[in-house]
């Protein structure tokens, strides 16, 4: 009951903290640059921040078969969602439990081409390279042929 309550009390707290850090941190223009803190480079990320919006990265897309995700939510391959990298996945990581992550739900676009799609953040991927994205068979369907299995793609945060 107690740790239960403990528990409560350090996830709205972060909450909070998260909310006032998007609230008063961020650019107004997605163009503008924080110079406080790198918060667009990954390797600077920690349980303290968490992605900028805006800023591109590239890397494969591949697509997954879906079921229960990193982020504890069951999912289906018609949704749009989206694995990152366990690299990403794992920076963002609170304590301990996937289910926590800071970056689940996270909206992600994904642009390859002429193509895009705003995707939800549900899962983490063993086996993708840092930038990669892995998406649910609907979405790789959206942004290429099935069988291409890999192509190249670019996404950010939004």
């Amino acid at each position: 009951m107690i740790s239960s309550a403990i528990f409560e009390c350090k996830a709205i707290a972060m909450m909070a903290s998260l909310f006032v850090e998007f609230a008063v941190g961020a650019p107004m223009d997605p163009h503008e640059t924080i110079t406080s803190q790198d918060v667009g480079n990954p390797s600077q990320w920690n349980n303290t921040h968490s992605p900028a919006a805006g800023q591109a990265f590239g890397g494969d897309l591949t697509w997954y078969n879906t079921g229960l995700g990193a982020c504890g939510w069951f999912d289906n391959e018609g949704d749009h969602i989206c694995a990152v990298s366990h690299i990403v996945f794992d920076r963002a990581n609170v304590d301990g439990n996937s289910n926590h992550n800071t970056l689940c739900g996270w909206l992600i676009h994904i642009q390859r081409g002429d193509r895009g799609i705003d995707v939800t953040l549900v899962d983490r991927c063993e086996g993708c390279g840092e930038f990669d994205v892995d998406v649910s068979r609907g979405v790789f369907e959206q942004l290429g042929n099935i069988d291409e299995g890999r192509v190249h793609t670019d996404w950010w945060w939004i």
